[in-house]
């Protein structure tokens, strides 16, 4: 699991805002295929988040995003369509992030999704434009779309991040242990909130409800009029939504409290305020809580009771840190083996290395990038401060090589 690395996600799918002329009540819901009292799903974790592998009305596996902060299922490779068999019955308007861009899409509203021992028909899935939301770039392998909220509401459910693995209950037969919190959550138009309190740098105390969402990677997000919650910022690259890159800045937190559950020293994003105006109009949003800090724990997901619980889970205390050589990187071509840097942090020591948006990883630590995974680059990027990497890039027609030490820029 990878910290800092993606910014995508969050402009992307967190705040989406679909705008649709009409709205399907009837939707049949996911039902086990037969009576048994729970079903395992293997998932895949990667940059905190995790996916699912699934069918659409048949074919597949297809990998979707587990996400808490949409309603609807959501197509972002359209380019599969001739493969699914489905009907297009209406045309939905996505408002892009930062007040600008509008970008139509289409919506179906007989779909079968299905996966290991459950199925779901007659679904709504809202197909997006190709391009508009290219999951597979941030994860390094092909992921088509995002699932949400009418998955959820229907059972109670376990995400082991650790040994990445779903545990789907036919009703409430899960135990709960002694080392675990039980937190209540409230439910606003399918998406879930906790109760928190946030304790500054300097002491102040913040009680709010934030956004539990799993489609974030990061660890909190909080609107930018609380930026004096953290004591020091750096600007950075927060995400990109329709409307194109959405900035802010990263500071630190003393602790973020939930119910009996402390967590020292997150980081938070401040996103600017265009980040946080849809179409002109302002959001009335306070903050995310995401995947940086759920992964630390098992999370059990209980929407029909309106509640979650969280379970200490490996790498409980390991520390969180911004991205340590100041480097996005994505994954594209046909085959997603070309590592292009998306953006280079200002002052970091990859932008002291003379590294550039737009450089494509060649070699690095003098293994070629044909023999690297994206998991292998985002292990690089990630390791430990005070290790050098080294690399070679193309820019253009230009070669070159760089010498990256990993290092923490965001002060205590």
């Amino acid at each position: 699991m990878y910290t800092g690395l993606i910014r995508w996600i969050i402009a992307a799918c967190i705040l989406l805002a679909v705008y649709s002329p009409i709205a399907k009540a009837d939707e049949s819901g996911f039902r086990f295929n037969r009576d048994r009292s729970a079903v395992n799903i293997p998932i895949k974790v990667s940059n905190n988040l995790a996916v699912i592998p699934l069918k659409i009305n048949g074919f597949g596996p297809l990998h979707f995003i587990l996400d808490t902060g949409v309603s609807t299922t959501i197509l972002t490779e359209p380019v599969i369509m001739d493969f699914l068999d489905i009907e297009i019955d209406d045309t939905v308007l996505l408002y892009g992030l930062g007040g600008k861009g509008i970008v139509e899409g289409v919506i179906s509203y007989d779909v079968s999704i299905s996966m290991r021992g459950i199925t779901g028909h007659n679904k709504n899935m809202i197909i997006v434009p190709e391009n508009v939301m290219p999951l597979s770039e941030v994860f390094g392998f092909p992921v088509f779309g995002i699932l949400g909220y009418d998955f959820f509401k229907h059972f109670p459910m376990r995400i082991d991040y650790s040994n990445e693995s779903l545990r789907v209950y036919q009703d409430n037969t899960y135990r709960v242990t002694r080392r675990s919190d039980i937190l209540p959550i409230k439910l606003v138009n399918g998406k879930p909130y906790v109760e928190s309190s946030i304790i500054g740098a300097c002491g102040d105390t913040l009680s709010t409800h934030l956004l539990l969402d799993l489609g974030a990677s990061h660890a909190m997000y909080l609107n930018q009029e609380h930026i004096n919650m953290s004591a020091h910022t750096l600007p950075g690259f927060l995400g990109q939504g329709i409307s194109g890159n959405l900035r802010g800045e990263i500071g630190r937190v003393e602790k973020l409290i939930l119910g009996g559950v402390e967590v020292e020293q997150p980081l938070v994003l401040y996103p600017d305020a265009e980040f946080l105006r849809i179409h002109g109009r302002d959001l009335d949003w306070e903050g995310i809580i995401g995947g940086a800090i759920m992964t630390r724990y098992v999370l059990y997901l209980d929407y029909p009771r309106e509640k979650i619980i969280l379970r200490p889970g490996a790498g409980r205390s390991r520390p969180f840190n911004t991205s340590l050589t100041g480097m996005e990187v994505v994954a594209r071509g046909e085959s997603l083996q070309e590592f292009i840097v998306h953006y280079v942090r200002p002052g970091s020591t990859g932008y002291e290395s003379g590294i550039w948006a737009g450089d494509r990883i060649i070699t690095l630590n003098g293994v070629p990038y044909a023999q690297l995974s994206f998991d292998d680059v985002l292990n690089a990027l990630t390791g430990r401060e005070g290790q050098v990497l080294r690399m070679v890039l193309k820019r253009g027609d230009h070669i070159f090589q760089a010498s990256v030490t990993l290092r923490e820029d965001l002060l205590y």
